[in-house]
């Protein structure tokens, strides 16, 4: 039981100190240049939200060091997200310009693919034409016919 709670102490601390330094550029940059000022960072957010939760100090102490070693990842992202020369280049964050850059190009193909699509449905209107024409045909001709035999056959009936 403890483990487990150390286990989700860990997660929360985690999640909560990578949206706070999402939010504080120095915090963020601190945190990726010195695992001293992430250490210290980490076992500060476990035990705030261990006595929060009511968690001992040893599972708090716990929870600190996994989720310094949790956040390792996510300050490597945030620097390369927020802080990279590509991020600078670019004025914001890259996972913006990954965004706007995708949803133009989910535009591009959405129009491709909509010509694409109305392009093949005309052509099979057209290929099926004959088809359909053909189909009509035969059942006008099979009412005409089945008119044709009930109407001499009621005459042949009447006359004889």
């Amino acid at each position: 039981m403890l483990l487990s709670m150390m286990v989700i102490l860990a997660i929360t601390s985690t999640i909560l100190e990578l949206m706070i330094a999402a939010r504080v550029p120095i915090w963020r940059k601190l945190s990726y240049k010195y695992p001293l000022f992430n250490l210290v960072n980490s076992l500060f957010l476990s035990f705030i939200i261990g006595i929060a939760f009511g968690a001992n100090g040893l599972v708090a102490l716990g929870a600190g060091v996994i989720s310094t070693i949790l956040s390792l990842p996510g300050y490597r992202f945030l620097h390369y997200n927020y802080d990279s020369e590509k991020a600078l280049l670019l004025g914001k964050s890259c996972y913006a310009h990954f965004t706007d850059t995708l949803k133009v190009s989910i535009d591009k193909w959405r129009s491709a693919l909509k010509d694409f699509f109305s392009v093949i449905f005309i052509l099979v209107k057209i290929v099926t034409f004959p088809i359909i024409v053909v189909r009509y045909a035969i059942k006008g001709y099979k009412v005409m016919i089945d008119f044709f035999v009930s109407f001499f056959s009621f005459r042949k009936r009447t006359t004889s």
